[in-house]
């Protein structure tokens, strides 16, 4: 199933694919056995309202280059209700990561890890092994190094990565610096699928909790994660999720059947 087969939203200007776990795996395997390099980029409401005010060139890179576009947050399946769209299904990267290392396991498909702290990731890994011992993690490296395209360190990374050639990159950065390296980074990066997921290596580490079911239900997981974080994620919950409802709602009039 190609891209053009796989049908999606519009959610303030940025597309969302309604992918299943189930079709998103499989697009993964058919991207790892084909020719081309393809990039599975997610969206949740910080995007969003990054693409709609600060960084509009975000707008432009979803739409006419990002090959597929993961929903990832309470937020984009509650403005797809309101919006009266098809709700995606919400993959996330703290709970669907571990059904995504079995299935990479299962295929014998090889993952790189790229962002974090050095400590972190050696947690992340030995978390996720223990839970995957058949996973093929081929490399890793942490996200504190000069990423700008021309830097000598961004060439050690990438000569790194091209090192061991793996079928799949996992980018955490933290948004918008994930989707500008992959952006200009891509062609030179000799792996087939690319994956942002902002802070998820803290998640796969066990510092960060994943939100009981009950907030996760009535979407308000953004809220039990303020709860542990009042001061780090204070700007996020109130100015940018203000910020996402006003970009969806200028938008619905674009989106509204």
């Amino acid at each position: 199933m190609t891209n053009d087969m796989i049908p999606k939203i519009s959610i303030a200007n940025i597309p969302v694919h309604l992918f299943t776990v189930d079709s998103l795996h499989e697009q993964v395997k058919q991207t790892i056995q084909g020719p081309d390099r393809k990039m599975f980029l997610h969206a949740n409401a910080r995007l969003i309202e990054l693409a709609n005010t600060t960084d509009p060139w975000l707008v432009e890179f979803f739409n006419n280059t990002v090959d597929y576009v993961m929903c990832d947050g309470a937020g984009v399946q509650l403005a797809a209700k309101l919006t009266r769209q098809p709700v995606p299904q919400k993959i996330a990267y703290n709970v669907w990561f571990w059904s995504f290392a079995r299935f990479l396991a299962q295929n014998n498909f090889t993952i790189y890890f790229l962002g974090s702290e050095e400590t972190t990731l050696q947690k992340a890994i030995g978390r996720i092994q223990a839970f995957e011992p058949n996973i093929r993690i081929v490399g890793h490296h942490h996200g504190y190094f000069d990423k700008k395209k021309s830097s000598p360190q961004n060439k050690i990374v990438i000569d790194h990565i091209n090192a061991v050639k793996p079928d799949v990159i996992l980018v955490g950065f933290g948004m918008p610096f994930q989707e500008t390296w992959v952006k200009e980074n891509i062609a030179d990066v000799q792996a087939k699928a690319f994956f942002t997921c902002g802070g998820a290596f803290d998640f796969f580490a066990g510092k960060n909790l994943v939100a009981p079911y009950i907030f996760r239900k009535f979407y308000l997981e953004w809220l039990f994660r303020f709860f542990l974080e009042p001061l780090r994620l204070f700007e996020r919950a109130t100015t940018s999720n203000f910020r996402f409802v006003k970009a969806v709602w200028k938008t619905r009039k674009d989106t509204v059947q």
